[in-house]
């Protein structure tokens, strides 16, 4: 079941979705629906991350220097 609801954004906020939305093929009613989906997923995956994180610290988990260097390492810093 659907709902019906009301956002309050900005002309050029909406000219742009309108836009991405035209190119796509897609419906200004499903690039905002999208656009709310992959803001929960990934709010949803982060909030997870972050607890993961805040328990393994409560536990004493932590990585090793080495471990920390690698992954700057990684990104070129």
């Amino acid at each position: 079941m659907t709902v019906a609801s009301t956002i309050r954004t900005d002309e050029e906020t909406l000219a742009r979705l309108d836009s991405v939305a035209k190119q796509m093929g897609r419906s200004r009613n499903w690039a905002l629906n999208k656009a709310i989906e992959d803001f929960i997923d990934y709010h949803e995956w982060y909030l997870a991350k972050v607890r993961e994180g805040i328990q393994a610290a409560e536990a004493g988990q932590f990585a090793a220097p080495g471990a920390i260097d690698a992954v700057f390492a990684d990104f070129g810093a």
